[in-house]
């Protein structure tokens, strides 16, 4: 077997191969092989120049831990039905995290159709949602009226969104720093799909946006943001204005949204609802990317269990001082931590603290190592809302 980027002239393959696999969306699947597939972010397995199974690893900046880190997002896991169980996904993970490293990515995203397929492979769950399915009715004493609203249909106003994502991420952890090209991918997705992009201003000023899809009886908000609660009032306003059209919204949120805590029924309308897991792909790299709280001077000494990556499969000692990571791999078997690289990812990206991993046992310490860890890596806010 092979393992390399997808050939050019596999597209078509790759394209059959995705209808098969997946829901058959012809507008977004044409849209997506024309305007978004890149085969040199397609990696595949071969045999005898045929194409197996393939995944693609899509480039994005991550922001953690007060850096910008390179990271893929893999999407379209699929393999032909012929060659199934015969362990080629493993060998192509595998093969994709050696082809990340390369690419001097240190994290991985995926979202799972099913989180236990990919627990083997040390793909762990480090985001989540508020899910809300709310009846329109139930946002009367919610919604506002309040400045002035324009569709989205062009390039022209991606600065002003982009200028409103920030401002609504400034206090959140894990989530995607946006391009221009990221912005026009998602406003001709949205186009393709027949959705909808509203930009609310007030006095001149962008204070909110909405994307979403009216469908079946529903408003589905795929996205959210905005500068204030009483722009997410006036957002909120607008979706309450198709009451005579629809019946339902659903939205995921945020963790730190707080409508939930207005709603008349929420024991029915809201639940955590478990959207992204994460994987280190280089822990060296990230370890000493990331930035530390700068008064800290800790040191200590990780053994750490990876399946598929042995680069990471090591003993690290980990020396903070000022703020900055300095990582080595050492021989030594006197370790402070043992842990595998799915339970370090999910503290690294601070969906889970140390105290909470070694209670799970995911985490093997003592008591004062698992309180040095959770003074380097504390609990974040984490937020992401990118689909592929």
């Amino acid at each position: 077997m092979q393992f390399k980027t997808v050939q050019a002239a596999d597209k078509s393959t790759a394209q059959r191969l995705w209808s098969y696999c997946f829901e058959n969306n012809k507008p977004f699947d044409k849209w997506y092989f024309s305007s978004y597939y890149q085969a040199e972010n397609t990696f595949g397995v071969y045999e005898k120049e045929k194409l197996l199974a393939y995944l693609q690893l899509i480039p994005y900046d991550v922001f953690c831990r007060q850096e910008k880190i390179k990271a893929s997002y893999l999407v379209g896991l699929a393999s032909f039905p012929e060659v199934r169980g015969k362990r080629v996904i493993r060998k192509l993970l595998q093969a994709s995290l050696l082809e990340m490293r390369k690419r001097k990515q240190a994290l991985s995203i995926l979202m799972p159709f099913r989180a236990e397929f990919y627990y083997p492979y040390q793909w762990e769950l480090c985001y989540y949602h508020y899910q809300y399915k709310i009846p329109l009715l139930d946002l009367k004493k919610i919604a506002k009226v309040w400045g002035d609203f324009s569709r989205v249909q062009d390039k022209k106003s991606i600065e002003k969104l982009n200028q409103i994502y920030q401002n609504f991420v400034q206090d959140k952890h894990g989530y995607v720093v946006r391009t221009k090209s990221n912005w026009q991918r998602l406003i001709e997705e949205v186009a393709t799909e027949e959705g909808f992009i509203y930009l609310l201003e007030h006095g001149g000023k962008p204070e909110g946006y909405l994307v979403y899809y009216v469908k079946n009886g529903k408003i589905i908000l795929r996205e959210m943001a905005y500068n204030s609660f009483h722009a997410q009032q006036s957002l909120l306003g607008f979706v309450y204005n198709h009451r005579s059209q629809v019946e339902f919204l659903e939205w995921n949120a945020a963790l730190d949204d707080c409508i939930h805590y207005l709603l008349p029924n929420p024991q029915k309308e809201v639940q955590l609802y478990p959207f992204l897991a994460g994987r280190i792909i280089d822990l060296s790299l990230l370890f000493s990317t990331i930035k530390y709280n700068e008064t800290l001077q800790e040191k200590i000494i990780l053994a750490v269990e990876d399946k598929l990556a042995d680069w990471n499969n090591q003993t690290f000692s980990l020396q903070v001082t000022d703020g900055k990571g300095k990582v080595i791999i050492v021989s030594e078997r006197n370790y402070d931590v043992r842990t595998s690289i799915g339970a370090l990812s999910q503290l690294i990206l601070g969906a889970v603290s140390a105290k909470q991993l070694a209670k799970m046992g995911k985490i093997k310490a003592k008591q004062d190592k698992i309180e040095i860890l959770d003074r380097l890596f504390p609990l974040c806010n984490n937020y992401i809302n990118e689909y592929f």
